[in-house]
């Protein structure tokens, strides 16, 4: 018989400006709420469950049929928003979206884009290394990342991402609010509407908008709306995490400079060291699920219908699965962080996001000797499930321009 546990009250917010900004404070919070328990419950945003250690939250994400997504990953819901195929919905839909998907996220199918993603990063850098400074985060973090999911993934040329870039920024940005970042969505969709009509005139690319126009779903073919809904979950989720990611590797970067020195004498390789900031990080720290049927957890018995908040902060620095969590070490091995989530619903764009991380990490590392903040530059972080950096001021010993390929 289960002995039942008291569960903790707390009143973490994961949207509060408290968690902006200082890593101190971020992680203060995230250890305490794990060394509280393994399962906590907060009064916030109506009320929602915790769930904080790397075992428990590892269980969850693999029980689908328990904490279902298919009523929303974000916390607070807008139930105003569209649901997001594959991430908010559940097998055995989710299995044909893995079906139609995967192929174009393997790795060796994303390793063929890493000339081209090259490319796109060194364009972007050409307009300022001759300068020395430049804001790492909006002149190249937030540019080269949509311009990579864009062109390569959906085969948009480079003369309308500066356009898509935008709705996707007003929907992830702190401060837009609801009626905004619906409207956002609609004009999202209205664009995606139209370029899914007028690719379906083109010759294949065999890219994704190819797999969602000619996929179909247990034999039938998908809907506009199904197909729209895609494109948004990819353009957004992808856009908003990676970029992020890249102003979270340059801060590694500019706070340790030996880190530096992994890259030349490759004692660790850049994959090792892409792994280790995705667990040290954890930039896109938790997401929710909904208890389709009273469960235990850890003794605490969570309700049906209840909103549980995956905290994957809290997994990725659990001490009972990584020693000394809090040091940033390139050669820990294994590394079984949850920086993607995992089970049915594990990130689908991994392979993808891990190789914009490698080509930012080598070409920051390349053409951006000396990095350093440039002085008395302040650093853009406002709160949200994903830990942002929406400004970057730095400096560098500049580089020359790369002559034209």
């Amino acid at each position: 018989m289960t002995t039942e546990t008291q569960t903790i009250e707390v009143d973490f917010d994961p949207w509060s400006p408290r968690l902006a900004g200082e890593d101190r404070e971020f992680w203060a919070v995230m250890d305490d709420l794990r060394d509280r328990g393994p399962v906590l419950r907060s009064s916030a945003h109506g009320g929602f469950w915790i769930i904080t250690t790397h075992e428990e939250v590892l269980a969850a994400n693999k029980d689908w049929e328990t904490f279902s997504s298919a009523q929303g990953v974000s916390l607070p819901h807008n139930p105003d928003a569209p649901l997001l195929a594959p991430i908010e919905v559940d097998p055995p839909e989710h299995r044909d979206w893995r079906r139609l998907l995967n192929p174009l996220m393997s790795p060796p199918a994303v390793a063929r884009h890493e000339p081209a993603m090259r490319r796109i990063a060194s364009d972007l850098m050409d307009e300022f290394v001759a300068a020395g400074q430049c804001d790492l985060a909006v002149d190249f973090a937030w540019k080269f990342v949509p311009a990579a999911l864009f062109q390569l993934l959906l085969g948009v040329a480079p003369q309308e991402v500066p356009y898509t870039r935008e709705l996707a920024h007003r929907i992830v940005s702190h401060g837009t609010t609801r009626e905004e970042q619906n409207q956002a969505f609609a004009d999202l969709s209205e664009w995606s509407l139209r370029y899914l009509d007028w690719r379906e005139t083109q010759p294949e690319r065999g890219d994704v908008v190819d797999a969602l126009l000619r996929g179909d779903m247990r034999g039938r073919p998908l809907t506009r709306e199904e197909m729209v809904r895609a494109m948004i979950l990819l353009i957004v989720a992808g856009m908003d995490t990676t970029s992020n990611s890249i102003g979270d590797l340059a801060l590694h970067l500019i706070d340790d400079p030996a880190l530096s020195e992994l890259f030349r004498d490759n004692e660790h390789s850049v994959e090792q060291i892409v792994e280790e900031m995705l667990r040290h990080g954890s930039v896109s720290f938790g997401l929710s699920r909904v208890t389709t049927r009273e469960t235990v957890v850890a003794g605490h018995r969570i309700p049906q219908g209840e909103r549980v908040f995956l905290l994957w902060a809290g997994a990725n620095r659990d001490r009972r699965v990584f020693p000394d969590p809090e040091s940033f070490d390139p050669s820990r091995t294994p590394n079984p962080h949850l920086a993607f989530g995992a089970g049915p619903h594990r990130c689908m764009g991994a392979h993808f996001a891990r190789l914009m991380l490698k080509v930012a990490a080598t070409e920051i590392h390349t053409r951006m000797p000396g990095l350093r903040l440039r002085p008395g530059a302040r650093i853009e972080q406002p709160p949200g499930l994903v830990r942002s950096t929406r400004s970057l001021p730095v400096v560098f010993e500049p580089t020359a321009v790369r002559e034209v390929r």
